[in-house]
């Protein structure tokens, strides 16, 4: 498969297909004229496939459009027009959300949605952001988003004549990641059942149990073969545990990025200025912030 080029791999459509072509040569090239395809649907019972996944990322490098950015989110202003420092109470609580934005270059389907899961977990710590495993299951990419909420009740003692603003700040942090996902596919029943259905009585007519993945997807990687393209689905064997017999599995290499907008770090900055009055002190003193315990 060229670098840079996009696709994903419809695993509904590869068994559906493998399952009909096994049902025409079954009914012979007379009977099978008469057997049209939209006559029939299939039940496939996906829950005797196993996926299993891995996931590997790596981190782009900060630039100056990916930056850490000091954001306000409440400010409180206090007067304090008398001769002795007084104390105030700075409370409120405020919310933020960060977002996780999946997007997908290169995955598999089963029919109009997927089942990936990408695990971020150990790999990058979001910080009040969405983290851990994302099971995605739009086609090209999905957004995920969680609610963080700040509580800040700290006192703010304000000088003699002076004006004070007291300000709380998280910091929003924006990262980009690229991230492959790799999916093992088997059978861990040793078959997978698809029984083809009559449409009108919604009768069985016929039932395939896939034994081989190989089967499945032979016909499929031959034309990317013949494109003088690598095989988007690997075949390979695995040993079984006290079988002389490797089990064949499907390995799918599903490739992405994942953009993270997470929030950390709550602080306060109190700023202090001098009431002009004639009874104010020339000389402006220090504010203090007092934090609870």
């Amino acid at each position: 498969m060229p670098e840079n080029k996009i696709y994903q791999i419809n695993l509904q459509e590869l068994i559906e297909k493998y399952a009909w072509d096994c049902f025409q040569d079954d009914m012979g090239f007379i009977r099978g004229i008469f057997n049209r395809k939209p006559k029939f649907y299939f039940d496939i019972r996906w829950g005797y496939l196993d996926f299993s996944h891995r996931t590997e990322s790596k981190e782009r490098p900060v630039t100056g459009k990916v930056n850490q950015r000091n954001v306000e989110l409440y400010y409180s202003e206090y007067e304090n027009k008398t001769n002795t420092k007084q104390s105030y109470t700075f409370s409120t609580s405020r919310e933020t959300t960060a977002t996780t934005r999946i997007e997908l270059q290169e995955n598999y389907t089963i029919g109009a949605e997927t089942n990936l899961e990408v695990d971020l977990a150990g790999i990058v710590k979001f910080g009040g952001g969405v983290n851990g495993s994302l099971s995605v299951t739009e086609t090209k990419g999905q957004e995920f988003t969680e609610t963080l909420t700040w509580n800040i009740d700290t006192n703010v003692v304000v000088p003699r004549w002076n004006r004070a603003r007291a300000t709380l700040f998280v910091y929003e942090q924006p990262s980009i990641l690229d991230f492959t996902v790799t999916t093992t596919l088997s059978l861990p029943k040793t078959s997978l059942p698809v029984s083809i259905r009559r449409k009108r009585d919604d009768k069985i007519v016929k039932t395939y149990y896939i034994m081989n993945l190989n089967a499945i997807f032979a016909e499929f990687n031959k034309k990317h073969i013949k494109k003088d393209e690598s095989t988007p689905i690997k075949i390979e064997t695995r040993p079984v545990e006290g079988s002389s017999i490797d089990e064949v599995i499907a390995v799918i290499t599903s490739r992405g990025t994942c953009k993270n907008v997470s929030w950390k770090n709550q602080h306060v900055r109190v700023q202090c200025t001098p009431i002009e009055s004639a009874f104010a002190e020339n000389e402006m003193e220090q504010c203090e912030l007092l934090e609870d315990d």
